[in-house]
């Protein structure tokens, strides 16, 4: 089973990486274009950030969303439950 903070990495390349982060620099020239209409400007500046951000670590925005309820578990096949699958105590 990988590892969960593989699972959550969205870039799993370097080629990936590499194309989030022109995405930043493209989106962070926009954002410093527009420095005149704060309403553009703002938005596009933390987009270029998570983009940065992204490009660096390999974190995924789209994970601030995610709900730990939203994660699935396999099943295990031995029959008995384990820390990974929801136990219920009632």
């Amino acid at each position: 089973m990988p590892e969960p903070r593989a699972l959550r990495s969205c870039a799993v390349s370097p080629a990936g990486r590499v194309v989030r982060a022109i995405a930043a620099v493209l989106v962070g020239a926009f954002a410093l274009s527009m420095t005149g209409q704060p309403w553009c400007a703002i938005p596009a500046g933390i987009c270029a950030t998570l983009l940065a951000i992204g490009a660096i670590t390999g974190w995924c925005p789209t994970d601030l969303l995610r709900t730990p309820q939203a994660e699935t578990v396999e099943q295990n096949t031995l029959g008995f439950t384990d820390a990974r699958q929801h136990i219920d105590i009632t």
